[in-house]
C-alpha cells in the first residue's frame, strides 16, 4: 500500500478539530518565536557578564602568591632533576611563568582574569616540561665535564 492510499484511507478530520489544531499550531509558533527572542536576550546578557568578569583581574596579593608558587615549583623541579645551579632555577622559573601567561593569553600576571586564578595556580603546581629540564640537565652536565 502506497502512502497516498493510506492518506486517502484516513477518516476526514472534523472542521472544529481542524480549527483547534490550527489555533494550537499558531500558538506554538508564537511561543517558539518568543522563546527564541528570550534565548537571544539571555545570550547577549551572558556575553556582557563574561566580558565584565574578564575585565576583573587578580589583585597584587594574588600575583605575589602566584610568583611564590612559581618559585616553589621551580625549586621542586630542580631538586627532582638535580639542577642545583642558580641559572637552571632561573630558567625553570621563567618557563613556568611563560607557560602560565601563554595558557591564559596574558602578557603579565597582573592581567590574569580573577576568574582564572584557581586554574592558574593549579597549572603552576602541576607544571612539567621534561624535555626542557632534560636539555638543561644535559647542558649543565656537559659544562661540568669540560
Amino acid at each position: 500500500m502506497e502512502w497516498r492510499d493510506e492518506q486517502e484511507a484516513l477518516p476526514a478530520i472534523p472542521e472544529d478539530t481542524a480549527l483547534i489544531l490550527r489555533e494550537n499550531v499558531e500558538k506554538l509558533g508564537e511561543y517558539l518565536l518568543t522563546m527564541g527572542k528570550m534565548i537571544t536576550r539571555m545570550q547577549r546578557r551572558m556575553d556582557e557578564l563574561e566580558a565584565q568578569q574578564a575585565a576583573v583581574t587578580v589583585r597584587h596579593a594574588d600575583v605575589k602568591r602566584l610568583n611564590a608558587l612559581i618559585r616553589t615549583r621551580a625549586g621542586e623541579v630542580c631538586e627532582r632533576y638535580r639542577l642545583t645551579d642558580a641559572e637552571s632555577v632561573k630558567l625553570i622559573r621563567a618557563a613556568i611563568k611563560k607557560a602560565a601567561l601563554d595558557r591564559w593569553g596574558v602578557r603579565d600576571l597582573h592581567d590574569l582574569p580573577a576568574a582564572h586564578l584557581a586554574g592558574a595556580e593549579d597549572g603552576i603546581r602541576k607544571w612539567t616540561n621534561v624535555r626542557l629540564v632534560m636539555d638543561r640537565r644535559a647542558q649543565t652536565e656537559g659544562g661540568l665535564a669540560s
